[in-house]
């Protein structure tokens, strides 16, 4: 991170541990505790309070690593001269709070995402109570006096969460409140918030109401992060932050999920309008991602423009960025990251509402919907209905489990087959074909032509399914299961493409057998349910070798059985009893299992995915894959489908991030 020029990140390990502490102090019991703190796996978002207790409790020896390793990253991070940036009250309390505290101005918080009672809704200590500088000092002081400070904390109270109260006159009070918080115990305390209400909620967070919030500490006390720049800035319409101090950040991936997507050209063009603009409070750039693991070249490129005086000229940059990457001038290997590049770099324009990303100019404001890549057929819930409609306003966002049509793509098809293709021909070249980066890549582009095929494989297994063809349907369908077979090998003949190597990270952290399991369960339930009930299901979907063999082949395979019974039966299609099918027999006993997964790759990932390129390219045209405006995939059962049309269903997809690192300048 130092060496990329980050000098300030976020530092939030260990806060539990002092969490604790307080709460018991305050006088709440163990069990109040426990119901409140969800497992490792989910605590970025009940530190948000949008959810509580969901796979927990935490152990104490989690407590103990976590507090051990805290001291450990600050420590590194003050010998580089980075600013760690800690956590500070922003008002969610546990349930108990009520009891020792029954005069006190507490709210429990909506229902996020369809969280059961158990799981959801903890309470909100009103800021402008007096309760709440008492709570808020008082974990000040611990956490200052466990960790020392740099003087910069993030408390975010209302993200993906509407105040109860609406007036300019409150908002205002509630931003002075938590400042004067921080300030009582760290008079040099400068406040950090994310500007993510006021993407996910734009109706609510009208000018007057933000600038009341903005303008309630004192200028150049507050530090704002623009959480997702590069395709919804908030920077010109809340005119820059009325003079707060503001970090243009790229938040660029949801949920760690793997797609090849970088909306390169936006990212390119508004760091430097951002910092010309008038007036402009802009002083540093950072990266919000909810995962990394995925599209290196966007990160890379990103955490360069702190340096940079001009925009770089693309062409050159990806050039000598495949040089740098494998170690060796090549010209294939540059030809396909120029394709690469013009795929996803490409500017189009987006309706109001979408579901894939795309590449817009910040004044055209797309919905935040458009980040969701990676949410392709391999991994989506297996469905034959059609998308679910988005809220009507802007900036309404909803979870991804609603989304249905998972086929468009917003780029050329055919740049992504020849792009692999000729990245395939670098390996010609014994040096380019030892580099580790190349292996991973041609995984990486395999990965991404498979899920393509997957989806020409779908249209037709659905066509089929329509037509009443018994003989295609079964065609279809053993094709789309021969994809997840060499999608799965190929993906093994790299580790960063495996989930052994994840569930054995999460076993490791145990100090019992007891606590083994529970790590376990938390880190498969984070990949697939995201819930009891699935109720983000897929959100942080990976296509890793392990799950695509076990969790997303299973899934497709009683899909398909289901519509062969339907055909071959005369009988109508039940999606839901299938959906309830897939629940009870895949998807909850996977994240239950224990059996071990392979944590060394296997094969050759330059050889399979020559293979699989021979096999699978044929799929790789326009004309193949289902583009958008084409609705072929969710006919009835009993209709054709649709003819192609120019208006688009969005999908719903739910999105919360933690701001991960910034570079200030």
């Amino acid at each position: 991170m130092a060496l990329n020029g980050i000098n300030m990140a976020l530092a939030f390990t260990g806060q539990e541990a002092v969490w604790e502490r307080v709460y018991l102090q305050l006088g709440l019991d163990q069990g109040d505790v426990d119901r409140h703190f969800t497992g490792p796996a989910f605590l970025a978002w009940q530190r948000m309070g949008n959810v509580r207790g969901w796979a927990g409790p935490l152990r104490p020896s989690w407590h103990s690593h976590s507090r051990v390793l805290q001291h450990r990253i600050l420590a590194r991070m003050r010998e580089l001269g980075m600013v760690a940036v800690l956590p500070a009250f922003a008002g969610h309390v546990p349930r108990g709070f009520q009891r020792l505290f029954p005069n006190s101005s507490t709210t429990p918080l909506q229902r996020w995402n369809r969280f059961p009672d158990e799981y959801c809704c903890p309470l909100l200590l009103d800021p402008t109570d007096p309760v709440f500088k008492r709570v808020g000092t008082l974990f000040m002081r611990e956490l200052i006096a466990e960790f020392g400070t740099d003087h910069v904390y993030n408390s975010d109270t209302f993200n993906e969460m509407q105040p109860a109260d609406g007036r300019p006159e409150y908002l205002a009070q509630v931003g002075k409140a938590i400042f004067d918080s921080l300030v009582e115990v760290d008079p040099k305390a400068v406040w950090m918030i994310q500007n993510w209400l006021f993407v996910h909620d734009a109706p609510f967070w009208t000018d007057s109401r933000a600038k009341a919030l903005l303008t309630s500490v004192p200028t150049g006390r507050m530090l704002v992060l623009d959480l997702m720049a590069e395709l919804h800035p908030q920077y010109l319409r809340l005119q820059s932050y009325y003079g707060q101090p503001f970090i243009w950040c790229m938040l660029h991936n949801f949920g760690g999920t793997l797609g090849l997507y970088g909306a390169v050209n936006n990212v390119n063009r508004n760091v430097f309008e951002a910092r010309a603009m008038p007036n402009s409070t802009m002083v540093g750039t950072g990266l919000t991602m909810e995962g990394t693991g995925q599209n290196y070249v966007m990160y890379d490129f990103a955490n360069e423009l702190a340096w940079r005086a001009e925009p770089a000229n693309l062409t050159d940059w990806f050039s000598r960025y495949a040089t740098r990457r494998y170690g060796a001038s090549n010209a294939a290997a540059d030809e396909s990251w120029q394709l690469l590049k013009s795929f996803a770099g490409q500017r189009v324009h987006v309706p109001r509402d979408v579901e894939e990303p795309r590449q817009v100019h910040r004044r055209e404001a797309p919905h935040p919907a458009a980040q969701a890549s990676g949410q392709r057929v391999l991994q989506r819930g297996p469905s034959l209905q059609p998308p679910r409609p988005l809220r009507p306003h802007a900036g309404a966002v909803t979870r991804p489990g609603g989304a249905r049509n998972a086929t468009r793509v917003w780029y050329s098809v055919e740049a992504v087959r020849d792009a692999w293709q000729k990245l395939l021909a670098a390996g010609s070249a014994r040096a380019v074909r030892a580099n580790a980066n190349y292996r991973h890549d041609v995984v990486d582009l395999a990965r991404q032509g498979l899920q393509l095929a997957a989806a020409a494989v779908y249209k037709q297994a659905v066509m089929a399914f329509n037509k009443r063809r018994l003989d295609a349907l079964r065609k279809w369908s053993a094709q789309m299961m021969e994809v997840f077979s060499d999608l799965e090998r190929v993906l093994s003949t790299d580790q960063l493409f495996m989930l052994g190597p994840w569930l054995r990270n999460a076993r490791q952290r145990a100090t019992t057998e007891l606590e083994e399991a529970v790590y376990e369960w938390n880190a498969r339930n984070q990949l697939t349910l995201w819930g009891p009930r699935g109720e983000i299901k897929d959100y942080a979907a990976k296509q890793w070798a392990g799950l695509v063999s076990h969790y997303y082949r299973p899934r497709w395979q009683r899909f398909l059985d289901a519509l062969d019974r339907a055909l071959a039966e005369g009988r109508a299609f039940n999606q839901t009893a299938v959906s309830h099918d897939i629940f009870v027999n895949v998807e909850e006993p996977f994240t239950l299992d224990r059996a071990d997964f392979p944590t060394k790759p296997s094969g050759d990932a330059w050889a399979v995915s020559q293979e699989l390129f021979a096999r699978w390219s044929p799929l790789l045209t326009s004309k193949s894959v289902l583009k958008k405006g084409q609705a072929a995939a969710w006919a009835s059962t009993k209709t054709p489908p649709p003819a192609a049309s120019s208006s688009q269903t969005p999908a719903a997809h739910k999105y919360t991030t933690e701001p991960s690192v910034v570079t200030v300048l």
